[in-house]
């Protein structure tokens, strides 16, 4: 039987959901459900000492791209924007992830972000929102400011 990921929302707030009894929340896989305006981060327990490291981030940028190195027509980075050279970033595949946005949601260049980013824990809900971006690249990993 396949499991069907469930996620009860009050606009950008997440009320319930059945991730964290998830086979892949238990073998640490991270997923991002995007409702309102908002990217929202589930993080599973085994990750969740990386979470100090992301609060130094002053906005999160989402790029979509394809991932040649994995073998992937569609991928995503979630890159913890915090002016260093090496800010951290998180890789996935489009399966962990409800929906994908459209070219239309991008963010442009010069202008405020356009979205939100929120992370959230089994045990402690939201721990963390910042301003959020999206765009197109030409590849992941691409790793540079918005």
């Amino acid at each position: 039987m396949e499991f069907v990921l469930t996620v009860t929302n009050d606009g950008a707030e997440i009320l319930d959901t059945n991730y964290w009894a998830s086979e892949a929340a238990k073998r640490g896989f991270a997923f991002l459900t995007i409702n309102a305006g908002t990217f929202r981060l589930l993080v599973p327990e085994k990750m969740a000492p990386e979470i100090a490291e992301w609060k130094t981030a002053r906005e999160v940028v989402v790029s979509k791209g394809p991932w040649p190195a994995q073998g992937r027509e569609e991928a995503i980075e979630i890159m913890f924007e915090d002016n260093s050279d090496s800010p951290y970033a998180l890789h996935m595949g489009i399966q962990q992830l409800d929906r994908m946005p459209t070219p239309a949601d991008r963010d442009r260049s010069g202008q405020p972000a356009r979205w939100h980013f929120s992370v959230w824990t089994q045990r402690d809900g939201k721990v963390l929102e910042l301003p959020g971006r999206y765009r197109l690249v030409k590849q992941i990993p691409w790793l540079k400011p918005f």
